[in-house]
């Protein structure tokens, strides 16, 4: 696994925002250098909006390049599950810990290299994958999905069809045996794909 982005020596520049989903008002403090700082992006409320309304929960959650805790949250709060919030930047990791708590809520938060050692099977697997780290980054975590989860686990993800949109919906149907386009919106794709051991 590539390691798209770990470090950053410039001055901490800290920001608190607001982001309203589903009735409720979530606080997260985002840092320079993390992913989408200013806002919770487009293609993570698309995500995030399509997993609510089509997932039945409760269950353990996988959220792949978790960031400053947006997906994490959110679904520890809304299922009132447990899971792991898996990422590489140093500066996300560390106000992801602290928005977790400020939204009192409760999960595991590790780097990539720890997730990587740990042994554990998920309900549900989210991401909003790092396009910017490359294709083969994108299909290994496609690739973990199916590792880590159970019979009839849900896997979601969001992706532009400019990002390879028509690529990563091949390689899900062929990987899982079934693939859908849960939703689209701005040109943004959510694609949902369903475990099936037997």
């Amino acid at each position: 696994m590539s390691h798209y982005y770990t470090t950053d020596d410039t001055p901490h520049d800290f920001k608190e925002i607001k982001y309203n989903i589903n009735g409720k008002t979530y606080t997260f403090t985002t840092d320079r250098g993390v992913f989408s700082k200013d806002r919770v992006d487009f293609g993570t409320d698309v995500l995030l909006n399509a997993v609510l309304e089509d997932y039945d929960g409760p269950g353990y959650f996988i959220d792949m390049g978790a960031g400053y805790g947006p997906v994490s949250i959110v679904l520890a709060d809304h299922y009132g599950g447990d899971g792991v919030a898996v990422e590489v930047n140093e500066d996300a990791i560390s106000v992801l810990d602290t928005n977790m708590h400020n939204n009192n809520v409760s999960f595991d938060i590790v780097k990539r290299e720890t997730y990587d050692d740990m042994e554990l099977k998920a309900d549900l697997y989210v991401t909003n994958p790092p396009f910017r780290a490359g294709k083969d980054t994108v299909l290994e975590i496609i690739n973990d999905s199916y590792e880590r989860l159970v019979d009839r686990g849900a896997f979601y993800m969001v992706v532009q069809k400019k990002q390879g949109m028509p690529s990563y919906l091949k390689h899900l149907e062929m990987l899982y045996g079934n693939v859908e386009k849960l939703k689209k919106s701005k040109g943004y794709y959510i694609l949902k794909s369903i475990k099936h051991v037997s």
